[in-house]
């Protein structure tokens, strides 16, 4: 509506102008002109002047009231404002400029309106006839033929109109399906670039992802003195869960913990599905200690979950964690923090261990 209205306003200033020029036009011929009858008669061109702007304030007052109705009123003043210009300038010309009438056969384009194109066309047309059998034919002696060339050029200029309105719809159809499939595309591109980045069971980042932000992460470490911690976690037993219940209510575990992984990480981590039912989280702007209070919370919250649908069989993880040292890669942060997972196994599970240099063996694996 907003746009409708600025153009409205835009076509009702130009009404305006064209009033501007017509007040000019008058004030020439009255000063320079050679009519005696005009020179010599300012209550006439008063009258004209005041009709020309009456009519062009007269819309401005409609729309103002009856701004709904904006594209009707403002192509009326349009049909308006031609036949009386159209009057006057006929007042100093043998031929009055027929462009004059043609002109608001082309306002219903900007609105894009096929109907009021084909109505106020027509109504266009057909006053034209009476204005030539009642006014010009008998106050300004104008044959039959001039009639029937500014009919032709109305019926022209319909036509014409509607065939650059028909060809502009079309164009605007064709830009909009090119914009939706676009737009299609964006989105598919967006799925499929996730899709390649997450794991299609849990929705988390896969492997390949994290192993990318984590050597960015690195980097950043190198460069700029960022802190992070690496946190890998496996499901306990989890062989035994599938062996026993079956691989579907194994994937409902993978899912369970993936869920309480993402609830209880802070908006700056970053988790995936390492591979099975291993997970990996890279911890950011966090102490070592802070970090392994929130690994803490995801192993209480994974032991707490409601396991109903394999009786309440408890689910455990186990958890190793690392921080980032000045020698290290993303490789040996997962090392480390992999050997401390093992330590956490071999602990008795269910449980969070840090790494140690002392006591941790690092091996690297893929």
């Amino acid at each position: 509506m907003g746009n409708v209205d600025q153009l409205n306003r835009q076509v009702l200033n130009a009404y305006w102008i064209v009033v501007a020029m017509v007040l000019v036009v008058e004030v020439l011929y009255f000063l320079f002109g050679n009519s005696i009858l005009f020179r010599n008669d300012p209550v006439s061109l008063l009258s004209r002047s005041l009709l020309i702007v009456g009519i062009a304030g007269l819309g401005e007052l409609l729309y103002a009231c009856f701004r709904r109705y904006g594209r009707q009123i403002v192509v009326g003043v349009s049909l308006t404002i031609a036949y009386v210009n159209y009057l006057i300038l006929g007042l100093y010309t043998e031929s009055a400029p027929g462009i004059l009438l043609i002109f608001p056969m082309f306002i219903p384009l900007i609105y894009f309106d096929r109907r009021m194109l084909y109505l106020f066309g027509a109504l266009n047309i057909g006053l034209y006839t009476a204005f030539y059998f009642t006014v010009e034919r008998l106050l300004y002696g104008r044959g039959f033929e001039n009639f029937l060339l500014l009919e032709f050029m109305l019926v022209s200029s319909l036509l014409l109109s509607r065939t650059v309105l028909v060809r502009a719809i079309e164009i605007g159809r064709q830009v909009e399906s090119l914009t939706k499939s676009q737009q299609d595309m964006i989105v598919d591109k967006a799925v499929s670039q996730r899709l390649l980045k997450t794991d299609a069971l849990t929705q988390l980042y896969n492997h390949g992802t994290f192993y990318e932000y984590l050597e960015d992460l690195v980097d950043q470490c190198r460069r700029n003195g960022l802190q992070i911690q690496v946190a890998v976690l496996d499901i306990d037993n989890f062989k035994k869960i599938n062996d026993t219940y079956g691989h579907l209510i194994g994937d409902m575990v993978l899912k369970e913990v993936s869920i309480r992984l993402g609830m209880a990480i802070s908006p700056n981590d970053f988790a995936a599905r390492y591979g099975g039912e291993e997970f990996a989280i890279i911890f950011t702007e966090k102490t070592i200690e802070e970090s392994a209070s929130y690994a803490e919370i995801i192993r209480a919250a994974v032991q707490g979950a409601n396991y109903s649908y394999m009786g309440n069989h408890p689910v455990t993880i186990s958890v190793g964690m690392a921080g980032y040292e000045s020698d290290d890669t993303a490789e040996t942060m997962f090392a480390k923090a992999d050997a401390a997972l093992y330590r956490a196994k071999r602990s008795g599970k269910n449980r969070v261990e840090l790494y140690d240099r002392s006591v941790d063996t690092v091996t690297r694996r893929g």
